[in-house]
């Protein structure tokens, strides 16, 4: 029988891996919700009803709000009447993200399908400085949440401290993107990656169009700060539908909770969720999480596990979308062109990703 090469074996012992860990997480999910009892969750989930779908449409708002975001990196930038293009780009690339460990699968793909209307370089620089001022606006909402739910609960000291070292990490992730993208961050991974004999004669010929690829983005930042601010600004609205659709529900699952509660609920999730990002699509740690945040926060464990199958029932709905646009375009991951500058014009005639 002939040996399977290594680098197949690798990609299929990750791949047994991530089933692992989704299968673990999926029996995580069940386990919580039978330790609970199913008619106490039944009992939650029937004070949402079938409000639930006005919740799921509404955070068409959140994703709207991303879109723009995106919108305004890119140059040059495209009308408002693109933005139903940009949302169905936007939602192929957060499917990908959302079922791969990392949440990074879907960067590629994005760029690619943007080349209809920008030239590669200019594709990828905007989808970089997006993620850019997406982990900005994050850090910022989450900075502000956990500052809320340290003042105004009386959080466990071990729970606190996790909550600040994922914020810590968070941060030190910002600030080390922010300075690799000012240094320039694609010319010198292709120059290292050059070094190794497999990866020579492949990556060689792009070094000059990496190397094009960081000028685009540092004169990007140099001559259009206000963008990108105002890109971390769409993305922090779009972060608050987040916290309008955990306010929304508590007010039908813990009436007497606001918007203090919403924003600690929120904050503190998504900082103690980031510390699972290698299981694909956090299958049964999200729910886990967000039942421990509740009845943190004193609320009860049942109200808890209804909210993360709320959440993460709605996160599937809109992951549904990415999935179904992505198969019918067959997005392809983008290759920098050879050569290719940065005040190249946007080549339209190439279509979206085949």
């Amino acid at each position: 029988m002939k040996e399977m090469p290594s680098r197949d074996r690798r990609a299929a012992r990750a791949r047994h891996i991530r089933i692992a860990l989704v299968a673990a997480g999926v029996a995580l999910a069940a386990l919580l919700v039978w330790r609970t009892g199913w008619a106490s969750v039944q009992a939650n989930l029937a004070l949402i009803g079938w409000r639930f779908f006005g919740l799921t449409a509404l955070y068409l708002l959140a994703e709207i709000a991303f879109v723009l975001g995106w919108r305004a990196v890119m140059e040059p930038r495209p009308p408002l009447s693109s933005v139903p293009e940009l949302l169905r780009i936007y939602l192929v690339g957060n499917s990908l993200n959302y079922l791969s460990p990392g949440s990074v699968a879907g960067e590629p793909v994005r760029a690619s399908m943007l080349r209809s209307r920008l030239e590669t370089s200019r594709a990828i620089a905007s989808v970089t400085i997006f993620k850019h001022a997406h982990l900005l606006s994050q850090a910022l909402f989450v900075a502000t949440g956990l500052s809320v739910a340290l003042v105004d609960f009386d959080l466990p000291a071990a729970a606190r401290w996790a909550a600040i070292v994922s914020l810590v990490i968070l941060f030190g992730l910002l600030v080390l993107m922010t300075w690799a993208l000012q240094k320039g961050s694609f010319g010198p991974i292709v120059a290292g990656l050059s070094r190794f004999r497999p990866l020579r004669a492949r990556l060689e010929r792009y070094r000059e169009s990496a190397h094009a690829l960081d000028g685009v983005i540092r004169r990007f930042y140099a001559h259009h700060h206000r963008d990108f601010l105002a890109a971390a600004a769409w993305t922090f609205a779009g972060w608050c539908g987040g916290l309008l659709e955990t306010y929304l529900i508590l007010r039908m699952l813990a009436p007497g909770r606001g918007w203090t509660t919403a924003f600690a609920v929120e904050s503190l999730a998504m900082l103690l969720n980031n510390m699972f990002l290698f299981v694909p699509g956090r299958a049964g740690t999200a729910e886990g999480v967000r039942t421990a945040v509740f009845v943190l926060l004193g609320m009860p464990v049942s109200a808890g596990v209804a909210y993360g199958l709320v959440r993460r029932t709605r996160e599937l709905l809109w992951v549904l979308p990415g999935l179904v646009l992505g198969g019918r375009r067959g997005a392809t991951t983008p290759e920098v062109d050879e050569g290719q500058g940065s005040d190249t014009e946007p080549r339209r005639e190439r279509g979206m990703a085949r």
